[in-house]
């Protein structure tokens, strides 16, 4: 009786890894490729996801990857255009979700950071500045400086869990009749 049991975990646990099959749409394709660049149309582009949020989600996860960037000052944003490409699809599926976000734990030590990063990293679920940080703390994908809009990239065990935990989210609800709403607060979903 266990065999089969171990087998049906494995194959839940590959189907998780497996590549996504999403749907399509030309207009959701298109302003995906077109998130995050600097010109006046963002807000429309995030209205064309919210209008078939299924599919922009499902696409939207599929395109997370881990970056090796840890920092990206404002000014240089252009310079990491992968990197960034990824920060906005988490952004797009924070505004798409109500505001969901994902958390992991890092095996790294904050400590052999750089100052800015572990302060803007290391941050409760309301913003503020953890005190006594220990392992089992989670951190966000990624924390923005929001006077100098750099952004401050997690380790790459956590962005592989958030990856992992955003997947997981999609297969079991994303796709399955969750019910869509935007994120009106922009803190919550741009930083």
């Amino acid at each position: 009786m266990v065999v089969p049991f171990v087998l049906l975990a494995a194959l839940v646990n590959v189907s998780a890894r497996a590549p996504l099959q999403c749907g399509t749409n030309a207009r959701v394709a298109h302003a995906i490729a077109g998130l995050g660049q600097h010109d006046l149309a963002s807000h429309d582009r995030l209205a064309i996801l919210a209008s078939a949020p299924v599919v922009a989600a499902c696409q939207l996860i599929r395109s997370l990857h881990v970056v090796d960037d840890t920092h990206i000052a404002g000014y240089e944003q252009d310079k990491h255009a992968k990197a960034m490409r990824v920060i906005w699809a988490l952004r797009a599926l924070r505004y798409l979700t109500d505001c969901q976000d994902f958390r992991a734990p890092t095996v790294e030590n904050p400590a052999e950071w750089d100052e800015l990063r572990r302060d803007w990293l290391l941050r409760d679920n309301a913003g503020a500045p953890v005190k006594n940080w220990n392992r089992e703390d989670s951190i966000r994908f990624f924390a923005t400086w929001m006077s100098r809009d750099s952004v401050f990239i997690a380790p790459r065990d956590v962005q592989e869990k958030v990856i992992a935990r955003w997947l997981q989210w999609y297969v079991d609800v994303g796709s399955h009749g969750f019910q869509f709403k935007t994120c009106e607060s922009v803190d919550r979903w741009y930083f």
